[in-house]
């Protein structure tokens, strides 16, 4: 089922349907590496955006093509181990009338974060 038929208003409905395919990934060990955690999410289904915070480190947001793909991974990784630590693992969310995490294309420096 397209968008268009669930949405009287598809642009708005687009913007809501990227939030729900990403998820926030936090209390990571800080020596993860992108490639660590695509490795892992990958296995719930296709990646359309890895992003690592590195300064400070210990959170990523991940993006999949497919929203069930992103609840799987959700529901397959938390309270697991990812490196040292257990990874908390949440459907990303809206603050400040923002999308959450970066998206390609902008300025994200020092943010305060997109959970």
């Amino acid at each position: 089922i397209g968008l268009q038929y669930l949405c009287p208003l598809p642009h708005r409905c687009l913007i809501l349907a990227d939030m729900v395919q990403r998820v926030y990934l936090g209390n990571l060990d800080p020596r993860c590496t992108k490639e660590e955690i695509s490795d892992e999410c990958s296995r719930y289904g296709r990646l359309s955006d890895v992003w690592v915070a590195r300064n400070p480190a210990g959170f990523a947001f991940v993006s999949f093509e497919d929203y069930r793909d992103a609840k799987e991974c959700m529901d397959g990784l938390s309270g697991q181990m990812l490196g040292n630590q257990r990874v908390k693992i949440e459907m990303a969310r809206n603050q400040g009338g923002r999308m959450a995490g970066p998206q390609s294309g902008g300025d994200y420096g020092g943010g305060g974060g997109g959970r």
